[in-house]
């Protein structure tokens, strides 16, 4: 539409491309984002890799991932103090926590199976599941919060990320689908380590064994082993929360703005 929109007019067209699916028919993705795009951004290596699959030239394609603000500090004693209080914890209990739309390729139902199987083994252990969506409906979510009872709290649309994040110990995104995995950069941002699937572009984000685990996904018993294995390395998480958020300053939003502004240049001066 905006093609055909901006026909005849003395304009550059370039489109973002954040999900990894791949279209039923290639001559379709071809269309869309060779013969009507100047350049096309890729959030991710893995979509960048599908999109020249598809037979969208390499020269047309640009690597910049979504940016995220990365706050000036660390949260204070104080500051989870009072985040964990909100949510009605305390500091003897473990929180794990995840954001995001309630979609099926988000995977809340995994991490729901895989509380059940760590309950036993970690009794402090507690989920707070963040975001809104379609699936929160579902039989799957419903019955898996009801049989866990205290053990997990959903959370709801979150408008202060501070308040969240600042509470957590450990964040996970058991996602089946992922084109980049901006909450988890979010949470590495807090000084978070992170419990990620090996999917899109969260093999990216997530460095395994420096700021965090990848694992099978859709597999809520790998989910339930990387839990218990956190739980019982605190020094550890301490450690890989401040490499992730070393690691979060490369996709800073400033990166992301000056990447997007060359590109920009460069076809105004092409």
């Amino acid at each position: 539409m905006a093609w055909l929109a901006s026909m005849g007019m003395a304009v550059r067209r370039v489109a973002s491309r954040r999900v990894t699916f791949l279209p039923r028919h290639r001559w379709t993705y071809r269309f869309k984002y060779d013969c009507t795009c100047d350049a096309v951004i890729a959030v991710s290596n893995l979509i960048r890799e599908r999109a020249i699959h598809c037979g969208i030239p390499q020269s047309k394609i640009e690597l910049i991932p979504d940016g995220i603000e990365i706050p000036p500090e660390l949260p204070s004693v104080e500051a989870r103090a009072q985040a964990r209080a909100r949510w009605g914890f305390g500091e003897s209990a473990f929180l794990i926590g995840h954001l995001g739309a309630f979609t099926p390729e988000k995977g809340q139902e995994v991490a729901l199976q895989a509380f059940q199987l760590v309950r036993e083994r970690s009794p402090q252990a507690r989920l707070l599941l963040a975001g809104e969506g379609p699936t929160l409906r579902s039989q799957e979510i419903i019955e898996g919060c009801e049989s866990l009872g205290d053990r997990v709290q959903l959370c709801g649309a979150i408008q202060n990320l501070a308040d969240f994040f600042s509470a957590l110990d450990l964040f996970i995104m058991p996602s089946r689908s992922e084109g980049l995995g901006s909450s988890a950069l979010i949470a590495m941002s807090y000084g978070l380590p992170v419990v990620a699937s090996r999917v899109g572009g969260l093999a990216e984000v997530v460095e395994e064994d420096r700021t965090g685990w990848l694992i099978e996904p859709a597999s809520p018993a790998a989910l339930a082993e990387a839990l218990v294995a956190a739980m019982g390395d605190r020094a550890r998480l301490r450690q890989w929360g401040m490499n992730g958020r070393e690691r979060a300053r490369l996709f800073s939003v400033d990166i992301m703005v000056e990447r997007t502004e060359a590109l920009y240049c460069r076809l105004l001066l092409g």
